[in-house]
């Protein structure tokens, strides 16, 4: 087993700009607990000495990214985080027709164009075999969310929620619902995300960029404003299992990411109010989206029909080659059955807690609490 030691990385933002680091530490800067501050010295000191990698590289391909244009809309898979976006990117990846946001375009989302060799041979012994909240495998190739690099480009990233988690509402409603941010706020998020996809859209060759963003959820009108035939695919899951496996999550990015402490009954406080607030704007706004560009889908019919599910994609979004995909899904989901979704005991006093938030959307996907046992 690897040493936990050699395992532990760099905080994600390291590799920010210098503009953005500042814009952070003057909007938030305060909220930093006194125990943290220390590391806030280390991350502007690195940003500071890293200054010529990313001058080197917005000279070396600044005029190439401004000029790349998207060859097609992307598709976008979104849903609540652990809601099973994760598997679903994976089974869309098979097909070598799409690119996506990866961990080296996170790991150093202003260099990796010209320092990513450097990136890729420290991550890939640095790097733990999987996730922290899951056994999905992490390495420096596999698919992430771009807000993970959107962290290092533009204050407006909903990693804010884990950095400062005492205001984790008030960076949640900022980040991903856009209340209460200025116009300028908002052109700044829809500039740093069309530069990043651009970017990685170049990098792939002019690939057609498959991405996996949970965030986006509530971000759909932004969205739509940047890629009016953008594609969606929406996994949902059961929200009392969602809601869990979401406090895990929180947990395991908060112990490497927070800035300051934090309480668990705050967190689960605004986790179900985070769950509430994103899935009433998302009823709100999927109705934006053109019928055909959209399908929703249970994750548990995922998991039991992934090949059927897919092929049902393909068939609604007019998707070209499923024929040549299909023997490369068919290989990849034979090897996901030893996978086991992580389990989890829901006291009833945990149930009781979370029935006010989730059960009315339980009730509308077509869930029980766990225990339920009436028809």
């Amino acid at each position: 087993m690897a040493d936990e030691s050699k395992m532990r990385l760099p905080h994600i933002l390291h590799f920010s700009t210098l503009r953005n680091w500042m814009t952070l530490l003057w909007r938030h800067g305060r909220q930093i607990d006194k125990r943290h501050r220390l590391q806030a010295l280390r991350i502007t000191l690195f940003i500071i000495a890293t200054i010529p990698i990313r001058l080197f590289e917005r000279l070396r391909f600044g005029h190439s990214v401004r000029n790349h244009r998207l060859p097609e809309s992307p598709v976008f898979i979104i849903g609540h985080w652990r809601s099973g976006t994760t598997n679903m990117h994976n089974l869309m990846l098979q097909d070598p027709q799409f690119a996506s946001v990866t961990m080296l375009h996170c790991a150093i989302p202003s260099g990796f164009l010209t320092w990513g060799w450097l990136a890729r041979w420290i991550l890939t012994r640095r790097l733990p075999k999987s996730r922290p909240m899951d056994a999905v495998p992490l390495g420096i190739d596999e698919p992430m969310s771009e807000d993970f690099a959107l962290a290092g480009l533009t204050h407006m990233s909903h990693y804010l929620n884990y950095f400062f988690p005492q205001i984790a509402e008030q960076t949640f409603r900022e980040t991903v619902l856009f209340e209460g941010v200025s116009a300028k706020d908002e052109t700044h998020w829809s500039k740093m995300c069309e530069y990043l996809l651009r970017k990685v859209s170049f990098a792939a060759g002019g690939k057609r960029l498959l991405l996996k963003n949970p965030p986006n959820l509530g971000r759909v009108p932004a969205v739509l404003k940047l890629y009016p035939d953008a594609k969606f695919i929406h996994v949902y899951r059961n929200p009392y299992l969602v809601h869990a496996s979401t406090m895990k999550l929180m947990d395991r990015f908060m112990e490497n990411l927070a800035f300051q402490g934090h309480d668990v009954n705050q967190i689960e406080q605004f986790v179900s109010r985070r769950y509430e607030l994103l899935f009433e704007k998302w009823h709100r706004d999927k109705a934006l989206i053109p019928a055909e560009n959209l399908i929703e889908l249970r994750h548990e019919d995922i998991i039991a029909r992934p090949v059927e599910i897919v092929e049902r994609i393909y068939e609604n979004f007019g998707l070209t080659r499923w024929e040549s995909v299909k023997p490369r899904l068919v290989a990849y989901t034979n090897t996901l059955t030893s996978y086991q979704n992580n389990e989890y005991r829901f006291s009833p006093e945990y149930l009781a807690r979370m029935q006010p938030s989730l059960q009315r959307f339980a009730d509308q996907f077509g869930y029980r609490a766990p225990g339920d046992q009436s028809n």
